[in-house]
């Protein structure tokens, strides 16, 4: 039977790991310090894009998310084969999950060779949008951060996490200031009129990243996930909701930037 050992390693970038002939990695967590893109790659097929923003090394106060969960996305590494985290320049990646090793004659669970074999169809990516929008931002005004339009042979489902940033305020980001809506082909997921309450997700309890500064609490779209299903459209806006108009610092002109991950299915 199978023999599972504890793996915790910090690899480089840009370096090419071989495994050897009786074990193989089985990976649940990645972390890096690279504030680049990091692909990571097994025998060159990309099965993960991620960066130290939504994917730390380590748990701080700055940063409460910690190393990413890749949950049933999980990165199997079988014996002789390579893997490789590719970035722009030198990082660090830490992972954590099994070191398998087989008994002579033994084969890969079928679990592991399952997911291994998805890789060309299934992998964890992550968009990240900003919008700027001036050294004033009206009361109510909506601005559009960006559309998501997977191309017609994929599907988009978002159900991890997700962030959101409100740079350059004059004043300190507070509650209730400006939240994000979304649109699924122009039909927004949220209030029609603001009658029931101010339009979208208050972006505060969207920190980016969760912080003991800010909120420590990450938000999710884990219980309410959506799939953008490809061809079809996903819009970000923001609006200010604050009851005012927001200024920026002097010099500068006030951003919104949304961050989230994604699992990316290529339909066959």
């Amino acid at each position: 039977m199978v023999t599972n050992y504890i793996l915790r390693k910090t690899l480089k970038a840009n370096v090419t790991y071989e495994m050897e002939k009786d074990r193989y990695y089985v990976i649940k967590r990645v972390g890096t310090d690279s504030t680049g893109k990091v692909t990571a790659k097994v025998d060159g097929i990309p099965v993960l894009d991620f960066f130290n923003l939504i994917a730390p090394p380590v748990k701080t106060s700055d940063n409460l998310l910690g190393p990413l969960d890749l949950n049933e996305y999980f990165i199997v590494v079988p014996p002789e084969r390579k893997l490789l985290f590719e970035a722009t320049g030198s990082a660090n990646v830490f992972i954590e999950g099994d070191l398998v090793v087989l008994s002579p004659g033994e084969t890969i669970p079928t679990e592991h060779l399952t997911r291994y074999n998805a890789y060309p169809t299934r992998k964890i990516s992550y968009v990240d949008l900003s919008v700027t929008v001036g050294a004033s931002w009206p009361k109510d005004q909506e601005v559009k951060v960006a559309d998501i339009t997977p191309p017609t042979i994929e599907d988009h489902i978002f159900d991890m996490f997700a962030g959101a940033a409100v740079n350059n305020l004059a004043v300190s980001r507070a509650l209730g200031q400006v939240s994000l809506k979304l649109y699924y082909d122009g039909k927004p997921l949220d209030l029609l009129i603001n009658v029931a309450g101010p339009h979208g997700i208050d972006s505060y309890k969207m920190p980016l990243p969760p912080a003991t500064t800010t909120d420590e609490e990450p938000f999710t779209f884990r219980d309410k996930p959506i799939t953008v299903v490809g061809g079809h459209t996903l819009t970000i806006t923001a609006i200010n909701v604050s009851g005012g108009d927001l200024s920026a610092v002097a010099g500068t002109n006030i951003s919104v930037r949304f961050v989230a991950l994604f699992k990316r299915i290529i339909k066959g």
